[in-house]
């Protein structure tokens, strides 16, 4: 028969020995908490930004114009730098299967035609597909917004916060209800009915507590919109598409709707966002800036490079840069409104970088993608002044690249022509494509995306000075629930 452990040693010192075994235990236990802890960290508040149609080369691109250097932005040095696939569901009747990838390295740095592949299961998504997925963890076909391919509702990022007791908003330099914004709270069969999303936005039943975009019908790029002595009725109502019809603007002119307060000016949006001390915030905003498109991007200029805002007037001449917010405004103004003891989730979004890329102009994109860059450092500046990185997870990515942007050339790198200045590129497309979009990500749970690593694409990672290690878009979705449910 074996001895038991404690018969090894002398009577004497068996009391010793208890002591050890009971510190060893106590010293066990703490190791597996901590280990758990790890496994299933928790976020109070989590700030998902998304510069729209932002690729690596997008995002270069607009780094070398601000800084005049790579790997210069704040968000840059996160300890999660990742690639990040983005295909769409080709056909309702035809799930991807679970172990299927629809992004091949190979197959896209064959050719330049590799970007737009398809297979039998998955095509190049558009934003509504895309912002489900990445809000819900479900594919779905494209033109689909918080359904899946056969169009039944699916749980989204800012329904969950809101059930865990957390408040939940969103914020865009395009319309309000514009397929990105759109995917994060609303639930549609077509992105193309703006009016409805737009309604169940500000629904009493909305999940959230802040929408802030363009789609003003009285106003465009900060001038009054004048009418013609005659309107047809078609036309009357293109002014009012997006902000839910000629009915639900009569309502929100007088200044609230569905217990929302209404705001458009630019010192409204500066109130929110620098309050004066002891002054009340409204427990709900909807801000419509005074445009009907995209707000231009006049928090592009570089301050002591008196030549760059000759890219803005150029971009957007007669347009009224100073009646207008910035989105590090309008992101600050919201969490501001959202800021409570249960926390946030809060979802911001460049949604013009998309926009310049489609029409292949690379002087908008840099001043989208400025714009975009400064909203981000606001809000690490944020987290870092009045929350802290235990409490809240940042998560900055794209929903897809656009414009198969490269430098001179097919497959060659963007070429710096220094601070302040537009970079060298080419566009080789009018559209999205299927290519890696860069996923940057700090806080608690931020280390869950490296459980979730689907592939690796060596040549991506050398291009780009990363990893090349990719997840996929539905796992954002998949981290921010692991942080946000107890």
């Amino acid at each position: 028969m074996t001895e038991s452990f404690e018969n090894n040693y002398p009577t004497e010192a068996k009391p010793m020995t208890k002591r050890i075994l009971t510190v060893l235990a106590f010293t066990l236990s703490l190791f597996t908490a901590c280990v758990f802890a790890q496994d299933s960290p928790k976020a109070k508040n989590v700030i998902i930004l998304i510069g729209d149609g932002m690729g690596f080369n997008s995002d270069l691109a607009g780094t070398y114009y601000r800084y005049g250097e790579a790997g210069k932005q704040s968000y840059h040095s996160f300890p999660i730098v990742l690639a990040c696939t983005t295909y769409a569901q080709a056909k309702a009747d035809r799930p991807i299967p679970a172990d299927f990838r629809g992004y091949d390295p190979e197959v896209f740095w064959q050719s330049p035609d590799g970007a737009n592949k398809s297979t039998e299961f998955t095509v190049v998504a558009d934003s509504a597909a895309t912002s489900t997925s990445i809000h819900s963890g479900v594919k779905t076909t494209n033109g689909k917004i918080g359904v899946d391919a056969q169009n039944n509702p699916v749980e989204l990022v800012s329904e969950i916060a809101v059930k865990t007791g957390r408040k939940a908003g969103c914020v865009t330099t395009v319309p309000a209800a514009h397929a990105t914004p759109a995917g994060f709270a609303a639930h549609s069969t077509s992105r193309g009915d703006l009016d409805e999303i737009f309604n169940q936005m500000i629904d009493e039943k909305s999940p959230l507590s802040v929408v802030m975009g363009c789609g003003h019908p009285l106003y465009t790029k900060g001038r009054e919109w004048v009418a013609r002595r005659t309107e047809s009725e078609e036309d009357r109502k293109k002014r009012f598409l997006g902000t839910g019809g000629e009915a639900t603007w009569e309502k929100m002119k007088n200044g609230s709707i569905n217990g929302f307060t209404v705001i458009d000016t630019k010192k409204q949006f500066e109130e929110l966002a620098l309050p004066k001390p002891n002054t009340a915030l409204p427990e709900k905003v909807v801000g419509l800036i005074r445009c009907k498109d995209n707000v231009p991007p006049a928090d592009g200029i570089l301050d002591d490079i008196p030549e760059t805002r000759q890219l803005l007037e150029s971009a957007f001449a007669g347009a009224v840069f100073d009646e207008l917010p910035d989105l590090t405004t309008m992101a600050l103004g919201a969490i501001n409104v959202l800021d409570n003891e249960r926390g946030f989730i809060l979802m911001i979004e460049g949604g013009a970088i998309d926009w310049a890329n489609h029409a292949q102009n690379i002087n908008q994109s840099v001043l989208e993608h400025t714009g975009f860059s400064k909203a981000v450092d606001a809000v690490i500046e944020w987290v870092e002044a009045k929350s802290s990185w235990n409490e809240t997870l940042v998560i900055v990515t794209s929903d897809h690249e656009t414009g198969q942007l490269w430098g001179p050339g097919v497959f060659q790198p963007i070429e710096n022509a220094g601070r302040g200045n537009v970079p060298r590129v080419q566009y080789g497309s009018l559209s999205h494509s299927n290519a890696l979009v860069p996923l940057y990500a700090k806080g608690p749970g931020a280390n869950l995306f490296l459980k979730r690593i689907k592939g690796t694409d060596t040549k991506a990672g050398k291009f780009w000075k990363f990893s090349g290690q990719y997840v996929d878009n539905t796992d954002i979705f998949h981290v921010v629930k692991t942080v946000l449910v107890p």
